[in-house]
């Protein structure tokens, strides 16, 4: 395993920041379409379809995310934030893919996904001891979070491809997966991101089909960091991650306390 460098940076396919932006928020609204849209949904027949692949696809991005990511990138997965982040990282990089083949369909694959992900994230939370009158506060803190990380990884990958600068893609992921950790290790960091690389350019081997059928696979987790000698001081990487939505403003998010990692 090497660390991605300007001749691997070129082979990954163009991402449009057109592509990128299509952060499909939790909802689609299904319970508020009245009966006309719920005709509709059912008449329309592909929904189901969908959901089942979604499923399917959640079920694919957890096992790959639980997996053991403390050896060579020292994420510590006892606690439910790195956890989490771990599955939206692996999230979102399906995402960037999904959107890549077709942006309609890939934004929609995308957002039944996440449909998924707060359908068993709310019971997660209670597992971990969150009390169930906090739990509407926490699931909002939670989606705001997700996609704030997912925009913030959606420009840094941006700025990777165009000057092949990683300093805005390691600190989003020091950010949002380590969750500022001042215990990482900044080699392993490093080593999360050109994992996370890789990740993307292995997907894009995988035709339409494969991808909105979850018949592609992952790499394996590096067992050792794959950067040596690097210079890094984390700290200079603590930016505020921007929310979805609004480029106006940067918002610093904080859980109100550590929780562990529910079922």
């Amino acid at each position: 395993r090497q660390p991605h460098t300007p001749k691997t940076m070129a082979a990954l396919r163009p991402f449009r920041r057109r592509a990128l932006s299509t952060v499909a928020k939790s909802g689609d609204n299904r319970k508020s379409k009245g009966l006309f849209g719920w005709l509709a949904s059912v008449l329309e027949g592909p929904d189901e379809l969908r959901v089942e692949r979604a499923k399917t696809m959640l079920d694919f991005i957890e096992v790959q995310a639980r997996l053991d990511y403390t050896q060579g990138c020292g994420v510590k997965q006892d606690r439910f934030r790195s956890q989490f982040g771990l599955e939206m990282l692996h999230l979102w990089i399906v995402k960037l893919n999904l959107v890549q083949l077709d942006r309609a369909e890939g934004a929609k694959m995308f957002a039944e996904v996440c449909e998924q992900v707060w359908a068993r994230a709310e019971p997660r939370l209670y597992d971990a001891g969150i009390n169930s009158f906090m739990l509407s506060k926490n699931m909002k803190d939670l989606q705001q979070w997700t996609f704030g990380s997912m925009t913030a990884y959606d420009q840094a990958i941006l700025t990777l491809q165009n000057t092949e600068e990683e300093r805005d893609f390691i600190g989003s992921l020091w950010r949002n997966v380590y969750d500022c950790d001042q215990e990482a290790q900044p080699l392993q960091v490093a080593t999360l991101a050109d994992y996370t690389i890789e990740q993307i350019q292995h997907l894009q081997g995988f035709d339409q089909d494969a991808m909105f059928q979850t018949q592609f696979n992952f790499l394996e987790p590096p067992t050792q960091p794959t950067r040596e000698g690097k210079d890094m001081n984390l700290d200079d990487y603590g930016e505020p991650v921007v929310v979805a939505g609004e480029d106006s403003k940067r918002v610093q998010f904080r859980w109100s306390g550590e929780y562990p990692v529910g079922p």
